[in-house]
C-alpha cells in the first residue's frame, strides 16, 4: 500500500521541475500518508484474542516482536520517502533532498504513531486508522492559523508554507507516541 501511495502521487501531481514550496505539496499531502499504512498495523497479526493468547504463550516476548515490527516499519517508511524525494530530485525538482525527506518523514511518523497509539490503547484497528485520518483532514481544512496554539506546532503542511520548525515538533511527538504506546502495552499486559 505504501508503494501504491507513492505511485499514485506521481499520477496525481506533476513532479517535474518543481520549486521547493511546490514540491512540498505532494510530499506533505500524499507521501506522508505512508506512515499510517506502515505503522498502524503493527499489532494487527494478533488482533484476535485467541491468536494473541497462543502467541503470548510462546517463549518469545510478544511485545519485543511488535517493537521489532515497529522499528522495521519506521525504517522502511524513511527509506521509501527518501527514495521518492531522490526521484523528485532526479525529475529536476529544486529541493534539498535530505531536508525535505526528513520533513516528510516527520509528518509521516507522527501520523503513523498517532494511529499506532490509538490502536494500541483501544485494541481496535479501525480507531487506529480513523484518528490519524481525522487529524489529517482537520489540518487540511483548518489551516495552521485555526489549529490553536498547541496544535499549530503540530501542523502537517508547514513545508508548503515555507516553515520547517513544525517538523521538529512532529518528529518528537511521533517518537513519544510510539514509546508511550509500548509502555502502555507493557503495563496492560502486566496487569492481566
Amino acid at each position: 500500500m505504501a508503494v501504491a501511495i507513492l505511485l499514485l502521487t506521481t499520477l496525481f501531481f506533476g513532479i517535474n521541475g518543481l520549486d521547493a514550496k511546490a514540491a512540498a505539496i505532494p510530499l506533505e499531502t500524499m507521501v506522508a500518508l505512508t506512515g499510517i499504512v506502515l505503522l498502524v498495523p503493527v499489532f494487527a497479526p494478533e488482533q484476535e484474542p485467541e491468536i494473541r493468547d497462543v502467541v503470548e504463550a510462546k517463549y518469545t516476548w510478544h511485545l519485543g516482536v511488535c517493537i521489532l515490527r515497529a522499528v522495521v516499519s519506521i525504517v522502511a517508511n524513511f527509506m521509501l520517502i527518501l527514495l521518492f524525494v531522490l526521484y523528485m530530485k532526479a525529475m529536476d525538482c529544486k529541493i534539498p533532498a535530505l531536508k525535505y525527506g526528513c520533513g516528510t518523514f516527520a509528518g509521516s511518523l507522527f501520523l503513523g504513531a498517532l494511529g499506532l497509539f490509538a490502536y494500541g490503547v483501544s485494541e481496535n484497528i479501525a480507531v487506529g486508522y480513523m484518528l490519524p485520518i481525522a487529524y489529517y483532514i482537520y489540518n487540511f481544512g483548518a489551516g495552521s492559523k485555526n489549529l490553536g496554539k498547541l496544535f499549530s506546532k503540530l501542523y502537517l503542511f508547514s513545508m508548503a508554507k515555507g516553515s520547517f520548525e513544525e517538523k521538529y515538533w512532529l518528529l518528537g511527538a511521533g517518537m513519544i507516541l510510539v514509546v508511550m504506546t509500548f509502555i502502555i502495552k507493557i503495563f496492560v499486559r502486566k496487569s492481566r
